[in-house]
């Protein structure tokens, strides 16, 4: 079940006038580049289902890799035509077109931030805990979430926050964050490993 979520938080890995995208444009309206540590937390209820770590890197337009390192290995690499999502245990790797199977997702809030307003209503809910924070609600209906909330310490984004339509709350908290560095291209090719079973959808 969780690795459901996780793979719903990737394809789902984000009441105003329209001049609240302001405010957002500052933290990504030059962003070229974004890579960072990550620590993720898994609730439902009172209940915490799972912690994971991993590394993000994103590379706008539209690229980005999402690497699940404990407790399980998990990779998900959007190369600007084709999502790969890779399952070590599993052995197996799904191959889907990228399109708009993440047109709505919070990963791409970061990735293309062009379709920010487009995409999303955004308010503004102040600063507490040495951080500001925006709340962003898809405007289509076709999504498996309900609301994003984003959190920036200075200028750098330092949480990610979704809850889904099933109850289920995923907070992303970043660490060691880099911003505008070069990104070598290879880590948005992904080559399958030998052996492991690729389906094409």
């Amino acid at each position: 079940m969780y690795r459901r979520f996780v793979t719903g938080f990737c394809l789902s890995l984000i009441p105003i006038s329209i001049t609240l995208a302001g405010p957002l444009d500052q933290y990504f309206g030059n962003l070229k580049t974004f890579e960072a540590d990550f620590t993720q937390t898994i609730v439902q209820g009172a209940d915490q289902l799972q912690n994971t770590r991993g590394k993000l890197y994103i590379k706008s337009p539209d690229k980005f890799r999402l690497d699940y390192i404990t407790p399980y290995v998990q990779i998900y690499v959007a190369d600007g035509k084709k999502l790969w999502q890779y399952d070590e245990d599993l052995e197996q790797v799904i191959v889907k077109p990228q399109g708009q199977i993440l047109a709505n997702s919070p990963i791409i809030v970061l990735s293309n931030t062009k379709n920010l307003q487009k995409n999303y209503t955004v308010e503004s809910q102040g600063s507490w805990d040495g951080q500001k924070w925006f709340l962003l609600r898809p405007k289509s209906a076709d999504t498996n979430f309900e609301q994003v909330r984003l959190a920036f310490k200075g200028k750098i984004l330092s949480t990610m926050e979704l809850k889904d339509s099933f109850g289920q709350f995923s907070r992303l908290k970043f660490q060691n964050v880099k911003i505008n560095t070069t990104l070598a291209n290879t880590l948005f090719i992904f080559q399958p490993p030998e052996g492991v079973d690729v389906i094409t959808e």
